[in-house]
């Protein structure tokens, strides 16, 4: 067992110091890539928004996952510089794509508390916007319930440059830790995710009376909702009846 053990704990040693090694790499040569997960309106029947998500392919360890190379990025004060470098490339896409500012209703782009910690960059994310020509009320960012609890006067300091130029807020994973109604309530947040671990539990009882109350919630203060995670059409024919705008 002890053995098995150092073996465990060496592989992931070794792992991690190549994921490190590569990130260097990566940020240099512009490897990260762009993906865009679609948002469903259940009332329009359409697509109507995207977020914007980082990934990155390792060419012998594979694709790896964001949770990993945004954990380490963080720790070694990579993640700022990868931030820019990534919101560069979603701005030149809708550059490119005319046609999707018409279409959609905003690109959704994730904040990390490394971020907001950072003084200064939700500016430069506004000065890239508008270095492509396009307009901030386009761009929504989306900060995890955690984030918006743990670092308050951070994001009220962002806050105040998002709502200045426009850009809508939104609270992402909703129901995942112990929200803050309070932050909810003091925060201008235009949309809210509801957390897949809450969705999951749709189709029982005690789940369904939970999702049903979170979206009257988010109704009640005006904000457009959201659902994470929705695989199954029992899901979908759920939360069309509670009158969900969004699924994703």
């Amino acid at each position: 067992l002890l053995v098995r053990g150092d073996e465990y704990v060496k592989h992931g040693f070794l792992r991690r110091k190549t994921i490190e090694a590569y990130l260097y790499r990566a940020i240099e040569e512009d490897l990260f890539e762009v993906y865009y997960q679609p948002v469903y309106s259940i009332r329009e029947k359409r697509f109507v928004t995207a977020e914007a998500l980082s990934r990155l392919h390792h060419p012998g360890l594979g694709p790896i996952s964001p949770e990993i190379f945004i954990r380490i990025a963080e720790q070694n004060g990579q993640i700022n510089e990868i931030g820019l470098q990534q919101f560069r490339k979603v701005c030149r896409m809708v550059q490119k794509c005319p046609e999707i500012m018409q279409q959609m209703k905003n690109i959704k782009y994730n904040l990390s508390p490394a971020q907001l910690l950072k003084k200064g960059y939700v500016g430069q994310l506004v000065e890239i916007i508008r270095e492509h020509g396009l307009e901030p009320s386009f761009f929504q960012f989306e900060i995890t319930e955690t984030v918006a609890t743990e670092y308050k006067e951070e994001v009220y300091e962002a806050v105040e440059v998002f709502v200045k130029d426009g850009i809508g807020l939104c609270m992402d994973d909703f129901g995942s830790g112990y929200s803050s109604l309070i932050t909810l309530n003091e925060l201008p947040f235009t949309t809210l995710k509801i957390d897949k671990s809450l969705i999951d539990y749709i189709e029982q009882d005690k789940g369904k009376k939970v999702v049903r109350q979170v979206i009257n919630l988010a109704h009640g203060l005006d904000m457009d909702v959201i659902a994470e995670g929705v695989e199954t059409l029992g899901q979908v024919k759920l939360l069309r009846k509670m009158e969900c705008d969004n699924i994703q």
